[in-house]
């Protein structure tokens, strides 16, 4: 059962289709159509996945605000997913990738991932995104960039590389999503970093 709404973003209509039976056949509530994102905005209180067609992911995801990406699960379909789109994905703050020809079950089963709090990407794309994490020593930009945010901002700072939602992150330091959202728009402000993919990679070693 998938509790979460899904939302059909700029999706080519072959595909729409396809997943507007998928979600009927799982139940799911889907909102096809949200151009200015006020639906989105508005469900923040429950469990949400933005599905996006990704045609090229190093022209499309900066387009891609860093707030929205902060808030729900999202879901890219790619063109062309190789290990490197996946990698990059991961490091923008995606939950899960798939092909643009992916069978039924495995849209099925990424959205049982995500409705699940847990990430769709391929094992060599997770190794690879890993061990190119763990190869960076800390940096002297880290240090400094630490250095401009309070103890707070660092507990949030550590759960969103961690990759948890804002949801997550308001349940682990017991604060309300909307103080999440204050914290995470400081953060940004204060490193100059613009999403929470960059945050990720910034400060994986911190």
């Amino acid at each position: 059962m998938i509790v979460s709404d899904i939302f059909l973003g700029e999706i080519p209509e072959s595909l729409t289709q396809q997943l507007c039976q998928i979600t009927e056949l799982l139940k799911c509530n889907t909102i096809s159509h949200d151009p200015l994102n006020l639906q989105w905005q508005q469900t923040e209180h429950h469990k949400k996945i933005l599905l996006h067609y990704v045609s090229d992911p190093k022209l499309h995801i900066p387009n891609l605000s860093a707030e929205l990406l902060a808030d729900g699960k999202h879901l890219a379909f790619c063109p062309q997913l190789t290990s490197d789109t996946e990698s990059l994905l991961i490091a923008n703050g995606f939950h899960g990738g798939l092909s643009f020809d992916a069978s039924i079950i495995e849209i099925i089963e990424a959205f049982k991932n995500l409705d699940n709090n847990k990430l769709y990407f391929s094992h060599d794309a997770m190794s690879h995104y890993i061990q190119s994490r763990n190869r960076q020593p800390i940096t002297q930009r880290q240090t400094e960039l630490l250095s401009l945010t309070t103890k707070k901002e660092q507990q949030v700072l550590s759960l969103v590389c961690q990759g948890l939602s804002n949801e997550q992150i308001a349940a682990n330091l017991s604060i309300s999503i909307n103080t999440v959202k204050m914290h995470i728009q400081n953060i940004f402000k204060k490193t100059n970093v613009s999403s929470r993919g960059q945050l990720s990679y910034v400060f994986t070693q911190v």
